[in-house]
């Protein structure tokens, strides 16, 4: 037995044109993306230089650093902070899949088999009616599919591959950032290092001084209260090696959980007072800076993120139009057996009615999201810009004034041996020679903390300006922008 239907309810094709009219705007203001006047003035008319581009993509090789390139190679592949960033990155590719084979054909295939017997006993009147065993197989598959004649499927690709987009240079973010302590973070004990073995000198210093004015005190030609002042300089110089000695070994311990070996020894990580000198920064021009920081990117993306969400909210106004079929199949195999047979093919139209009022108030608060995203956008190229512009000002000067302090703590140190010399032959008093070495430690000091803070600020220079990524490394985890396939 056969029996085929064919139903087709089309007439409502016609009312979209009627309800465009009430479609709510799907527009939003323009982002403000003027550039600060200093920044615009100081890089105007230069040429971007694919050169300084690619050498912001690991900007740490400037520094011409062995053990700085081999700690960040070793954050990149093995560092908590990337790989889960990586896993979040995963995270986004399957839910922009979902999101679009929402819109493929959707339907589901089934089938059975049951098996019984049948038997018939007494009753005369039922003895016409066959009996025995029966197998009854049956299987039935109803594909749909929305038409797509308002663009919905476009709208969702356009949300979803900048939901992606977004998830992307949050990833690149992590990097960025990663790479940026790592540096920093080493910067920072190398300068504890160097700042621990001046300590010691200094201790080393103190106790020979201690000592000559004991010798001398106790010979009568010195003071007690000279030799007691040395004293205490010596105990307050071995109190600052024991403060030091703590502070580095906090430091290489973060830097181990930085690298994802926090059950590591903070011995286990060598670190040097090798403070190299400041590496020049690539020139780069506004277009370059807004395409290099992941922070900017990704606001853009979320921008475009919130326009599609916003128009497949407003297409949610208008009437979805599907398309069902379904067809089954049934055979029975026993003494009375048969095979029945069933397709259909419709067409159905939904339009929303008493939810338009709903879906009206979920576009308004969709578009004032949308506002939010494009105000964000323009306060991140603002940002990006203004630290741009500050950072390498910071680090400008930093340099110019690292310059000064190694000529101020090379003449200090000239002054303290002089007077070292004159103190030991017994020509220059206590008081001269304990203000010589104040100062030359002090312009010591200062000199050793300005090398690694301008170093560290010229990482942040580097980040800023949206290094420490690589935008289309095909041996990189993931590139600029996704592909399109769902």
């Amino acid at each position: 037995m056969r029996r085929h239907s064919l139903s087709l309810t089309l007439p409502a094709l016609l009312l979209p044109a009627l309800l465009l009219a009430g479609c709510a705007a799907t527009s939003v203001s323009r982002p403000d993306l003027r550039l600060p006047e200093r920044f615009t003035a100081d890089t105007r008319g230069q040429d971007a230089q694919p050169a300084a581009a690619q050498a912001l993509d690991r900007w740490w090789l400037l520094f011409s650093d062995s053990q700085l390139t081999a700690l960040e190679d070793e954050a990149l592949a093995h560092a908590p902070d990337a790989r889960s960033a990586l896993a979040v990155l995963d995270e986004a590719r399957a839910t922009r899949s979902k999101a679009l084979l929402a819109y493929d054909v959707q339907g589901n295939a089934s089938g059975s088999i049951t098996r019984g017997q049948t038997s018939i006993s007494g009753n005369s009147a039922f003895q016409m009616a066959p009996s025995g065993q029966t197998t009854t197989t049956a299987g039935s598959f109803s594909p749909s599919w929305e038409l797509d004649l308002f663009g919905r499927r476009g709208a969702a690709r356009q949300a979803a591959d900048a939901d992606l987009v977004t998830a992307t240079f949050t990833y690149h973010a992590a990097l960025q950032s990663l790479t940026a302590q790592v540096a920093s973070n080493l910067f920072e004990a190398r300068g504890l290092s160097l700042q621990l073995a001046e300590a010691r000198d200094s201790l080393r210093v103190a106790r020979e001084l201690a000592e000559i004015g004991v010798r001398k005190a106790r010979a009568g030609i010195g003071a007690d209260v000279d030799a007691d002042s040395l004293i205490a300089d010596r105990a307050t110089a071995q109190a600052n090696v024991v403060q030091l000695e703590a502070q580095l070994a906090v430091s290489r311990q973060t830097l181990l959980v930085l690298l994802g070996r926090a059950g590591a020894a903070p011995e286990s990580l060598p670190v040097d007072g090798a403070l190299g000198p400041p590496p020049d920064v690539p020139q780069t021009t506004p277009a370059t800076l807004l395409v290099r920081r992941p922070d900017v990117m990704q606001a853009e993306a979320r921008l475009r993120s919130a326009m599609g969400t916003l128009r497949l909210d407003s297409l949610a106004l208008l009437p979805k139009i599907n398309l069902q079929a379904s067809t089954s199949i049934s055979a029975i195999a026993g003494p009375a057996g048969y095979t029945t047979s069933l397709w259909s093919l419709a067409a159905g139209v939904a339009m929303p009615v008493f939810d338009r009022a709903r879906l009206l108030g979920e576009v308004r608060a969709q578009r004032a999201r949308a506002e939010q995203a494009a105000i964000a956008y323009e306060k991140a190229v603002q940002t990006g810009f203004g630290e741009a512009q500050n950072q390498l000002a910071t680090y400008a000067a930093d340099r110019a004034r690292l310059g000064l302090l190694i000529e101020a703590e090379a003449r200090a140190r000239h002054a303290f041996d002089g007077q070292n010399a004159g103190y030991r032959a017994g020509v220059v008093d206590l008081t001269a020679l304990l203000t010589a070495e104040r100062t030359w430690r002090s312009s010591r000091n200062a000199l050793s903390m300005l090398r690694a803070t301008t170093l560290s600020d010229g990482v942040n220079v580097f980040r800023a300006l949206g290094g420490g990524w690589t935008p289309l490394d095909p041996n990189h985890p993931v590139t600029s922008f996704p592909d399109h396939r769902p």
